[in-house]
């Protein structure tokens, strides 16, 4: 299953190895890798981040240029919290994707192998999905402001090279700001595409356990007895369980600071669409980044609450069994399994209460 397996993270992994994310082996890469890196934060991540800023404050009396520059700035802040996230866990992830790849999640017989292919193209697709979304909406913002009004630069962004429309240094700001909103556009692609990819692998996962429960005690149940099927379902929901909160201690931080910006973000943008409604070539920006900031929060929340969904379902896949023929050891070993079934998985935001589902994406559409 390595090659199929791949399909998860791979090409995330490539997205993000644009910015020299992973670790390396070699002396002389982990060297070229780790000035890429410095180069790419300091010059295309936080240089950006610092010139959003200073446009804010030097127009703090001036809402409409506040929100106009706020819904960048909150963006790049979400992408800035996930590329500093990927690099200091870079060698856990590595660590975590070998782990996909382990016998205990390796589908067995053809039925399950069935779940895991269409776990596999579902995550492809996705990722594919997304991609030419984001890029389809980051080339929305571009385009039209060259193509209809390039005299004004597309970001409201402080410009220390002055306002001369046409100048060489004019031009040299207009190519920083496309650029560094495009590695804002890949690090979103990669890291979102990433995390959901994850959590349909989890789910996959499941539906395999609940496959697998639901043969228990069957004569066409591939060996062993009751007991000993039990145990090894057992012990297959212990790594299931190990592998989500391993995902959820390394993505929820940056998940949960891409929630918080992106609220920023639709709460700018529903301000800036009620004020901003004569400026059309604005409002089109602000519409079409709304419309891609939603998905992005729907298919983070869509496909973690997934994963508690299917994990609600599997005391009864269990309970559905013939339990009723088994000998006392045996049921007594599936009342304690169903106990612990009844400890439902949740990718947990940084507030353990709240979980990733599709409750706090209409919380955050509703405000």
């Amino acid at each position: 299953m390595g090659k199929g397996v791949e399909i998860f993270y791979k090409g995330q992994k490539a997205f993000l190895n644009i910015f020299s994310l992973w670790p390396q082996n070699e002396r002389l890469w982990r060297i070229i890798h780790q000035a890429n890196y410095v180069h790419v934060i300091v010059f295309w991540v936080l240089l950006f981040d610092l010139l959003l800023v200073l446009h804010v404050v030097a127009h703090l009396g001036y809402m409409s240029e506040i929100v106009k520059a706020i819904f960048i700035l909150a963006t790049s802040a979400g992408h800035t919290t996930k590329l500093l996230s990927i690099k200091a866990n870079n060698v856990p992830m590595e660590e975590l994707f070998s782990t996909l790849d382990d016998e205990a999640f390796r589908p067995r017989g053809d039925e399950e192998e069935v779940i895991f292919a269409a776990a596999c193209e579902r995550s492809r697709k996705l990722r594919d999905f997304y991609g030419a979304l984001s890029f389809a909406a980051l080339g929305m913002i571009l385009i039209p402001q060259f193509a209809l009004d390039w005299s004004h630069l597309p970001l409201k962004t402080y410009n220390p090279l002055g306002e001369n429309p046409g100048s060489p240094a004019y031009w040299l700001m207009y190519c920083y700001q496309c650029l560094a909103l495009s590695v804002s556009c890949i690090t979103n692609i990669g890291f979102d595409s990433l995390c959901t990819s994850l959590f349909i692998f989890i789910k996959c996962q499941l539906d395999v356990l609940a496959m697998r429960l639901d043969k228990i005690g069957r004569l066409s149940s591939a060996g062993g007895t009751v007991e000993q099927q039990l145990k090894e379902n057992i012990r297959y929901h212990m790594s299931i369980v190990q592998l989500s909160k391993t995902v959820e201690r390394l993505l929820c931080k940056p998940i949960s600071v891409q929630i918080f910006c992106s609220v920023l973000v639709l709460t700018a943008n529903f301000y800036a669409i009620a004020v901003l409604s004569d400026e059309r070539l604005e409002l089109f920006k602000y519409v079409t980044y709304q419309a891609c900031m939603l998905i992005q929060i729907f298919i983070l929340c869509y496909y973690a609450g997934e994963v508690t969904q299917r994990s609600l379902d599997l005391p009864h896949e269990l309970y559905k069994t013939s339990w009723v023929d088994w000998d006392y050891r045996s049921r007594r070993i599936a009342l304690l399994f169903m106990q612990r079934l009844q400890s439902t998985l949740r990718i947990r935001t940084l507030n353990p209460s709240l979980g990733f589902d599709l409750m706090l994406f209409s919380s955050v559409r509703s405000l």
